[in-house]
């Protein structure tokens, strides 16, 4: 997508108004005059409220949450996961599973290294390990029920994704550490 490919004509007030309380104009210069063009033709003429617009912003911070979107009638649309990021997802944290169930049924939990050997862990780092496994799995699996529910509470599986990423990764940490200064 370029500069000056998005068409704000099929826009709501509501959303228009979303869009340029974060449109970046040194960026988009193209995209905040059609922004612009489409706001004055839906606003009325005697409503002179100020267009919100950050121009200190210079990138998109991907952690914040998106606005929620409504339809031309005022009705929430649930957010879309394509079915191979689903699928993708599901695969993944089988196979996941999977593999720390069987490094635990054995008490020899591997973790590979990008630039070692890697380390194996047993007993309780490894049961450690695998509660930041599990971790993962359902924050993956968050995503994809967070499809399927449709009602408007997004921000509320992101907290739920970002604390399991959080107690995931501090697992992960003290399983390594466990295992090092055993």
């Amino acid at each position: 997508m370029h500069d000056g490919d998005i068409d704000y004509s099929k826009y709501t007030l509501r959303e228009l108004e979303e869009a340029s309380s974060g449109i970046n104009k040194q960026l988009y210069p193209k995209n905040y005059k059609n922004l612009i063009s489409a706001l004055e033709v839906l606003r009325p003429s005697t409503q002179e409220a100020p267009l919100i617009v950050n121009a200190e912003r210079t990138e998109q911070i991907e952690d914040e949450d998106p606005p929620p979107r409504y339809d031309e009638h005022g009705r929430y649309i649930p957010n879309h996961i394509s079915p191979g990021d689903r699928f993708k997802y599901l695969a993944f944290s089988l196979l996941l599973t999977a593999y720390g169930s069987y490094g635990i049924w054995v008490n020899d939990l591997y973790i590979p290294g990008k630039r070692s050997r890697g380390i194996h862990l047993h007993d309780v780092p490894a049961w450690v390990m695998y509660g930041a496994i599990i971790c993962a799995c359902i924050v993956m699996l968050s995503i994809i029920a967070d499809h399927y529910d449709q009602r408007d509470n997004e921000t509320h599986y992101r907290a739920f994704a970002n604390a399991g990423k959080y107690i995931g990764w501090s697992l992960f940490g003290v399983s390594l550490l466990m295992a090092i200064f055993k």
